[in-house]
């Protein structure tokens, strides 16, 4: 089927100069190599313990290009990670590197004042809001997706005059303050209790291949959608509704699994909300900036939200965030009630418009065209490797699922999963898991990766499966 998909030659040639050409290369004899193992020694032992990367896959960068990756031994990897869907328009693009120098040079931080670059964005962000919202917003930044999250929802509380918020169950909005307590996974909450009180939540979310009324889609009549409904709008259900300023909302769940709905389920879910009267925020912090094929992944869906959160790629290379509000909204915000010190950069702003403006020149079609083929081999290569459950995605956003048994769906444990992950690394390919049962495979490299480096890549995923599928099956 991947025999169907033609590629342009003088693309893929620009595309590779982006990256280095030699990945995968492997040259020490173990990894990490004795540099990264050592650097990885000094760093463990002067940071907290809590970071994902180097617990969960030792490795070192010292460089980056396109969508590749360099560890000061020398070893070079393919990215699939995209610094976990950052880095969209590819690591160090030439584009941004030019802006960064010329603008760093002008202004950077400024006391949220007004500067050109920040105007510029402005107007790129009111331009490219998806349906209703195009010109018709107010924008406030941030520095992360996490803090684009805060903003929306204490925004959504003074707007509506309501306290509470609603999540849906398996979503991931953040690891600090309300975020955390909208966030369902226990790896990020496990030790941090009490959560930030007023926040409910409600689901399930459409996840069709653990669907846990046991429902085949479409027969299913999107049963989730109406017990949400139910949850939100019964009497007897233990959700205040009248108190609910809003519904957070990933367009695809992102940690929870790499989760794309049903095309009409988050139609359903506006329309409740819209009974509900209350506000939709859509968080496009992950699944965002082209990531699945389209500006906003929300566009595959045609719902127009009230609020929108912005983070990882639109800064991509620098941290930042934003939040879209329809202007109604937040017209009655009490001026200079939100003061965040170093949101707006002026050399950060001018990066997210480069972003937007390599997203628009063909990246898009692109993260489409290579998501459409890189499912169509995955799915073929279900044929031979039954420890994969599901293949699912939009765009350049895919799981790769994987069991223990196709038939029970028992999902593989956490300590076999990392096995994998290390051995990929070994062989010159970088991915992160995600997942309710951290039993997922994400593949998200920057949308500039070759059709060679990814055709490598799955090559070596589907020999490190089979590798250790013998020992996984039941």
């Amino acid at each position: 089927m991947s025999n169907a998909f033609t590629f342009d030659a003088t693309e893929e040639k620009e595309m590779a100069k982006l990256s280095f050409r030699d990945a995968p290369k492997i040259v020490t004899s173990e990894l990490p190599g004795p540099l990264s193992k050592e650097m990885l020694e000094t760093e463990l032992g002067n940071e907290t313990p809590t970071r994902i990367m180097p617990n969960a896959i030792p490795c070192v960068w010292s460089a980056a290009k396109g969508a590749t990756v360099k560890d000061p031994d020398g070893n070079c990897f393919i990215d699939l990670t995209a610094g976990v869907a950052v880095n969209n328009v590819g690591h160090c693009h030439p584009k941004v590197v030019e802006t960064i120098k010329r603008e760093c040079s002008v202004l950077m931080h400024n006391p949220d004042a007004t500067n050109p670059n920040r105007v510029r964005l402005g107007q790129m962000l009111q331009e490219i809001a998806p349906g209703k919202l195009k010109g018709n917003v107010k924008i406030a930044y941030g520095l992360s997706g996490s803090s684009a999250v805060e903003i929306a929802c204490k925004f959504a509380r003074a707007a509506t005059g309501k306290s509470y918020i609603a999540a849906f169950q398996g979503a991931y909005h953040g690891a600090l303050g309300l975020t955390l307590s909208l966030t369902t996974s226990e790896t990020f909450r496990s030790k941090y209790r009490p959560l930030t009180p007023f926040v409910y939540h409600v689901g399930p979310y459409a996840y069709c291949y653990r669907c846990p009324f046991r429902m085949e889609y479409p027969e299913c009549d999107l049963e989730c959608a109406k017990y949400v409904e139910y949850q939100m709008l019964s009497p007897y259900s233990g959700i205040d509704i009248e108190n609910v300023a809003a519904l957070v909302v990933e367009p695809i769940q992102g940690e929870g699994g790499y989760v794309p709905p049903p095309e009409d389920f988050l139609p359903a879910i506006k329309a409740i909300c819209e009974k509900a009267g209350i506000l939709y925020i859509d968080d496009e912090v992950q699944a965002g900036m082209g990531r699945t094929g389209k500006m906003f992944a929300i566009e595959h869906f045609g719902v127009t939200p009230d609020m929108i959160t912005l983070g990882k790629a639109l800064g991509g290379n620098l941290p930042c965030s934003a939040v879209l509000s329809r202007k109604d909204i937040v017209a009655e915000l009490d001026p200079l009630s939100h003061v965040l010190t170093a949101a707006g950069n002026s050399t950060t702003c001018a990066v997210a418009s480069t972003n937007i403006e390599l997203l628009q020149d063909g990246l898009l079609e692109r993260s489409e065209k290579l998501g459409e083929y890189a499912m169509a081999i995955l799915k073929d290569m279900m044929d031979e490797v039954e420890i994969i459950g599901d293949v699912r995605g939009k765009g350049l956003m895919i799981a790769v699922e994987l069991v223990k048994n196709r038939t029970t769906k028992e999902p593989t444990r956490i300590e076999e999963l990392i096995p994998i992950l290390w051995s990929l690394r070994d062989r010159g390919v970088l991915m992160l898991p995600c997942g309710r049962h951290d039993n997922v495979l994400r593949l998200m490299p920057p949308l500039v990766i070759t059709k060679k480096h990814l055709d490598k890549s799955l090559e070596i995923l589907r020999d490190v499966l089979k590798q250790f599928q013998g020992n996984i099956l039941v």
